[in-house]
């Protein structure tokens, strides 16, 4: 009798780091979405570096859970050159460590454009083994499409894969999401960007987003139960929020094909 052998699965691949750095204007829940991304990547064990460059206002290094451990100190001044020092020793330390980045810049914010451009950003990434995905918020009014457009036109900040990501906090209240946010993903201004892969992430409303933030919990930790700074977990109802929020996160990247892209 022939003894069959015993299937192997096929190895694992290495995640290669990429940088994942947030691009748009402001108060479009960009924020929330790149941190949530981060935290998909932290919670699966692929190493990740947190850099929060809004110097006035605080972004990702409000969600401290995670940015304690994983973030880097914030930029001491909003100086130019101060900035782009900043920026330039994020990305060493990501490449010294072999850790993906994701970086958090303050909206409408155009150091890191300016630095971007002359330090030819993308190529060096690229060529080092960094390579950059944006994360190009976008929200229903007219501007948010145009200051995109505008962004790349410029050629200062044009990756070769950039996620358009629409946070359905965006949407007036009363308004249906899908009536809102759908015709974005079919406008043509937005569908032929020449030179870079042009994908739409779909981000749902968290309405107990406030209180997953009070909490100092992860996202993953506020699901699961664990306390928070009060001393208690959430209650039954926003843990099930906070799980199916994350799901259809994770959905919708799978959805989009994008896995590849992201740290």
């Amino acid at each position: 009798m022939t003894q069959k052998s015993t299937p192997t699965s096929a190895p694992t691949p290495i995640e290669k780091p990429k940088a994942l750095i947030k691009a748009g204007r402001g108060n479009l829940g960009g924020t929330c979405a790149l941190m949530v991304l981060s935290e998909i990547a932290i919670q699966a064990g692929r190493p990740l570096i947190l850099a929060d460059g809004d110097v006035r206002n605080p972004g990702i290094s409000l969600f401290r859970a995670l940015y304690d451990k994983h973030g880097l100190p914030r930029p001491e001044s909003e100086e130019s050159g101060e900035l782009k020092r900043w920026y330039t020793d994020a990305f060493s330390e990501a490449l010294l460590r072999k850790a993906s980045l994701a970086v958090d810049i303050g909206g409408g914010d155009r150091t890191l454009e300016e630095w971007a451009s002359e330090d030819s950003l993308v190529d060096a990434a690229d060529a080092m083994g960094l390579p950059i995905t944006g994360l190009f918020m976008c929200g229903p009014q007219p501007g948010d499409i145009d200051y995109l457009l505008k962004l790349w036109g410029s050629g200062l900040f044009k990756p070769k894969r950039g996620v358009i990501v629409l946070n359905e906090w965006t949407v007036p209240a009363g308004h249906k999401p899908d009536t809102i946010l759908g015709p974005i993903c079919l406008d043509p201004r937005l569908t032929g960007i020449p030179d870079m892969d042009v994908a739409f992430l779909r981000i749902p409303k968290l309405t107990c987003m406030a209180e997953v933030i009070s909490s100092g919990l992860s996202f993953h930790d506020a699901a699961v139960g664990k306390a928070g700074l009060s001393g208690k977990p959430l209650d039954p109802m926003r843990r099930w929020q906070v799980g199916h929020w994350l799901e259809k996160i994770q959905s919708n990247v799978t959805a989009e094909g994008i896995d590849s892209w992201l740290p």
